[in-house]
């Protein structure tokens, strides 16, 4: 929530900002996203939205806090398989062939996880070149001597390791950046077939014994999957990096965005220093597998599409992200996809502030 004293500022700001000439340059997007913090946009007409099933309860939430807003502007949430959603919200790679989007943005950030499944073992530490070498068939068993060094104290069982036969692009490509980027060498995960449906739990249940699964870190979390947790510098015992809460908001510190058209893409920049989290002065060890959740506004281009997708973006409404299994956009991301999904609703305008004089 911002400050009383940030909104009065934010709302001065504008007021300087309305009252330029149409010589002067626009209202800088971010002040307008500020200014549009300080009350919700409405407009009459129910929005229907899929989302992932990980997502279910952050959509109720949503859904239950917008009625004491917009009474009007019900949010209906769909399962994730869902046909012709007004809103769809997924990972890039599952929108193409499920919507044709008039404007797709970044809602959330989610991880690629290594989910595995070897009975009474919740945890395990791999350095990434084990993880390459166990997708290249180098390692085949999870009683490899290799295994050892880092779980030695739980030693792993004589499992045959049963390698994924299917996961989704996006996971693909954050958890193959990363891992072959600390190794050194290419994760090459070009033999698992993509994965076009919204199975995303399933694919973060692995059933055989001995399995390893590539998921996404919100679908492991609601799942309460076992999970890889990667040794960054393989001389230091305690450089582990395990997908969590904080690591990957500090990954997320090092994300950049650029508005291409009627979107907005995510990359990490490693060369970016994390930064840690308000009010900590600790930088926690960031994991580097993440990638942006989209919202896409499917179908016929409306005003009430768009001020969803808006209502969805506002701060209080990302802040509620924290208590789920995703992770909050970054500011700059977020004033980005604003700005995208804004296009043809009313310019905020100044509104009235506890103590500020009328007239």
């Amino acid at each position: 929530m911002l400050s009383s004293r940030v909104l009065k500022a934010a709302a001065a700001a504008v007021l300087v900002s309305l009252s330029l000439t149409a010589c002067d340059p626009p209202i800088p997007p971010g002040l307008l996203a500020l200014q549009a913090e300080m009350e919700v946009q409405c407009e009459d007409g129910e929005v229907t939205a899929a989302f992932p099933e990980s997502m279910s309860d952050l959509a109720f939430t949503w859904s239950d806090s917008l009625l004491g807003a917009c009474e009007n502007m019900p949010l209906t949430s769909l399962e994730a398989n869902a046909e012709n959603p007004d809103l769809l919200v997924s990972e890039p790679s599952l929108i193409a062939g499920r919507c044709e989007p008039f404007a797709e943005v970044p809602l959330a950030i989610d991880a690629a996880v290594l989910v595995i499944n070897i009975p009474d073992f919740f945890e395990i530490f791999l350095t990434a070149q084990q993880i390459v070498d166990i997708f290249n068939g180098t390692i085949t068993n999870w009683s490899d001597p290799a295994l050892a060094e880092f779980n030695g104290d739980f030693p792993l069982p004589d499992l045959p390791i049963v390698l994924p036969t299917e996961a989704t692009a996006s996971t693909k490509a954050a958890l193959s950046e990363w891992i072959g980027r600390l190794a050194g060498v290419s994760l090459d995960l070009s033999e698992i077939p993509d994965s076009t449906e919204a199975n995303e739990v399933s694919l973060a249940s692995p059933a055989e014994e001995g399995s390893i699964s590539i998921a996404s870190y919100g679908a492991a979390t609601f799942a309460g999957s076992a999970t890889v947790s990667v040794m960054v510098d393989p001389s230091d015992p305690e450089s582990f990096v395990r997908a969590s809460n904080a690591e990957l908001t500090s990954a997320a510190t090092q994300l950049s965005s650029t508005i291409e058209g009627s979107g907005v893409k995510v990359k990490l920049d490693p060369t970016i220093e994390p930064q840690a989290e308000a009010g900590l002065d600790e930088v926690a060890a960031p994991y580097q597998a993440i990638y942006a959740v989209d919202v896409a506004l499917c179908g016929e281009d409306t005003t009430l599409k768009r001020t969803m997708a808006r209502y969805l973006l506002r701060q209080d409404s990302q802040g509620v992200i924290l208590s789920t299994t995703l992770i909050p956009l970054p500011e700059k991301i977020r004033v980005d996809a604003i700005s995208v999904v804004v296009v043809g609703l009313p310019v905020p305008t100044p509104a009235a502030t506890e103590g500020t004089d009328e007239g």
